[in-house]
Parts: structure tokens; C-alpha cells; sequence
């Protein structure tokens, strides 16, 4: 994704500091994009630049000013412009998967304890889109200005990420099994082996 596009996006709603924007990323758009505030700092400037939003300072007396950025008629043409062009589908790109495809070089009790772990991360970010996101989802249509028709764009996003993400557990579940079994066979093995390659008794 974009980072200037997501921020033409959101500033679509309303103007905000650069903090706001970061804040807004944090709460509403984590589960599948997050940008730092070291990111979002030089692409305000960038798109600045571009004419695409404008800057306005507001003075305050007791906390540092506020620098408030606004979408301009170009940076919502330039938005709409990309909102209209098709998107080609993301490349998967997970480093866990490097290293299942590497696992042959460390045993398999290894790689069994970081895939437990990597369920585990995913079992939580489930339970954390549930009931934090979800909610947050529910309370912003309620209680802000948004409305229904945000939450339902909004909620398919969340939808997609949480059908990730149990697809990841279901993998991870399957891939264990797998491994499990793999290590009963070789210990099953094993005696065979053993077996096979005994020697012949002395004769007297």
C-alpha cells in the first residue's frame, strides 16, 4: 500500500496532525498496515510538496503548536485516482516460511517449539481484533461521526484479516501434525535399522 495514498485517504475525513494520523493508524488500520511517525513526517512533507495537502499551525500557549494538514482539491483528485487504479495482488513475503522451508538444518523439535510460538502470536492478534478492534469498529459509528457504511468497509478489512490469520493457525496446526508424525516414524524406524545391521554371531 501506499503510505501517501493511505494518508490522502484519511485526511479525506477530516484534517489532522501528524500525531492524529499515527493514532488513527493505531487504532483503526493496524490489522493489516502500520506506518511510524517517522514514516508519516516525511511523506506529510512530501505531499506538501505536491500540493497535494496543505499545513496550517495552531498556537497554543500551555503545549507545543499543532501542525494540521488538510487534503487539497489536487490531493483528493490525486486520491481518487489511485483508488480508481486496479491493485495487482500483494507478494507473500513471510519470513516464518524462510525458515520452515530451512528447517532440514535443525532438528525438528526446533522448529515444532517456534511454530507453537507463531500459532500463538496469530491465536492472539485473532483475540485482539475481536475484542478490541471490533468494538473500536462499533464505538466509532456510535459515538463519532462516522457512519455505518464506514463500518462496513472497515469491517471487511478486518474480516479479511482475521480469515488470515485463522488460516495461519489451521497451517500451523496441520504443519505440527505433520512434524509429529515425522518423529514417530523415525523413531519407529530407528530399531529397525539397528536390527537390519546386527552381526552374525562368532562361531565356536
Amino acid at each position: 500500500m501506499s503510505l501517501k495514498h493511505a494518508l490522502l485517504g484519511l485526511l479525506s475525513y477530516e484534517p489532522m496532525t501528524g500525531y492524529e494520523l499515527k493514532q488513527f493508524f493505531d487504532s483503526s488500520i493496524q490489522h493489516f498496515w502500520n506506518a511510524e511517525l517517522s514514516q508519516i513526517y516525511p511523506t506529510l512533507k512530501s505531499l506538501e510538496d505536491a500540493a497535494f495537502v496543505s499545513k496550517h499551525v495552531e498556537v497554543q500557549e500551555n503545549h507545543p503548536n499543532r501542525k494540521i494538514y488538510e487534503i487539497t482539491e489536487t490531493g483528493r483528485e490525486e486520491f481518487l485516482r489511485w483508488m480508481r487504479t486496479p491493485t495487482p495482488p500483494a507478494d507473500l513475503r513471510d519470513p516464518f516460511l524462510i525458515k520452515t522451508f530451512l528447517a532440514t538444518e535443525v532438528p525438528v523439535e526446533d522448529t515444532l517449539v517456534l511454530m507453537r510460538r507463531q500459532m500463538e502470536e496469530h491465536q492472539k492478534a485473532i483475540a485482539f481484533a475481536e475484542t478490541v478492534l471490533r468494538p473500536r469498529i462499533q464505538h466509532a459509528v456510535e459515538h463519532e461521526k462516522f457512519t455505518t457504511k464506514h463500518a462496513l468497509y472497515w469491517t471487511l478489512t478486518l474480516e479479511m484479516a482475521l480469515a488470515y490469520r485463522r488460516a495461519y493457525v489451521e497451517w500451523c496446526e496441520r504443519a505440527m501434525a505433520l512434524l509429529e508424525a515425522s518423529l514417530l516414524d523415525d523413531a519407529s524406524a530407528e530399531p529397525r535399522s539397528g536390527r537390519g545391521h546386527a552381526s552374525p554371531p562368532e562361531s565356536a
